[in-house]
């Protein structure tokens, strides 16, 4: 599993939930299915795992008070070239 906001590169999945590390955020992203059996037990367990890292990481006293947000991207308009 991934170290929590300790890189930008780092990637990992539990079943189709793609999980993005980041050092100002972390991104997660699809969907897992939970299901009644062992296989279901390992993702519930990697993703509690997942869960817990995240909140010993910000409860450790690494967390601002609040990020400022991203600035939004510079957008040229040009002339449509069909109308």
């Amino acid at each position: 599993m991934i170290k929590p906001f300790a890189d930008d590169e780092a990637v990992a999945s539990i079943g189709d939930l793609a999980i993005e590390n980041g050092t100002g955020k972390v991104a997660i992203s699809g969907s897992v299915e939970i299901t009644r059996d062992q296989a279901g037990l390992e993702r519930a367990r990697a993703l509690k795992q997942l869960a817990d890292d995240l909140v010993a990481e910000l409860e450790a006293g690494h967390a601002p008070q609040q990020i400022a947000a991203a600035q939004a991207a510079s957008v040229d308009q040009v002339a449509n070239p069909f109308a």
